[in-house]
């Protein structure tokens, strides 16, 4: 499984509206853009669901040898 379609498999399950998900990737970061209402859902009640994304990424990533960032951002109509 890819990058992508991790982050993307596991943001859909949060998200309220997973048709708004847009994933961006390259070779250090990785920007989830979700709907207004869904930022919230994302980052999670003290920073911990996006904690956990940064963890399973960066282990993802660690795999080869690389550190990878995400951030959370409202999607651009």
């Amino acid at each position: 499984m890819a990058l992508r379609q991790l982050v993307e498999a596991i943001v859909d399950g949060i998200a309220e509206k997973p048709y708004e998900l847009r994933i961006t990737l390259n070779d250090t970061h990785v920007g989830i853009f979700v709907d207004k209402a869904d930022i919230a859902r994302v980052i999670g009640k003290n920073g911990f669901t996006i904690a956990a994304i940064r963890t399973i990424v960066n282990a993802f990533a660690k795999t080869e040898g690389r550190c990878i960032g995400v951030s959370v951002n409202e999607k651009q109509r």
